[in-house]
């Protein structure tokens, strides 16, 4: 019974052994590529980083209020990953405004932008609405999703 019972356990973790193996061929190429974006992803986070240090330099030795961030938020009751695309989405039309001296900041200009617009996510239209919009050191805007039929 002793050499039925290792045979059968020794089967086993030759099975096991086998089936981890083949795991690990299987999932090599995803976790690859996971990897290759995790270093893109460090990447452009230090190059970004020294980008905002040097301007953080230039605005100190200049004295001027420069625009130092974009606040969205969004009011949505749907789906949180079309609430993130449609963020994404504005975010994208007003990422020009970093960086900019406050002075030179029309708020007019970010409301047109942002009022009516439609937004297309997953085949789905979104129309905007901007509530309010705050224009400081930092840029507070709140805006209204609502799905078109």
């Amino acid at each position: 019974m002793n050499k039925k019972l290792f045979y059968y356990f020794t089967l086993f973790f030759l099975g096991f052994l086998f089936g981890l193996v083949c795991m690990n061929l299987y999932q090599m190429h995803a976790l690859d590529r996971l990897y290759r974006i995790q270093n893109q992803l460090t990447n452009q986070l230090m190059d970004k980083e020294i980008k905002l240090e040097r301007l953080n330099e230039s605005v100190k030795k200049q004295n001027t209020v420069v625009i130092k961030d974009l606040h969205i938020t969004l009011k949505f009751d749907g789906n949180i990953l079309i609430k993130d695309e449609i963020e994404k989405n504005i975010q994208f039309y007003l990422s020009d405004l970093v960086g900019r001296e406050l002075t030179n900041i029309d708020g007019e200009m970010i409301y047109k932008v942002l009022q009516k617009r439609i937004i297309e996510v997953d085949n789905k239209q979104f129309q905007l609405t901007v509530e309010y919009i705050i224009i400081s050191e930092k840029i507070s805007i709140v805006v209204k999703a609502i799905l078109l039929k």
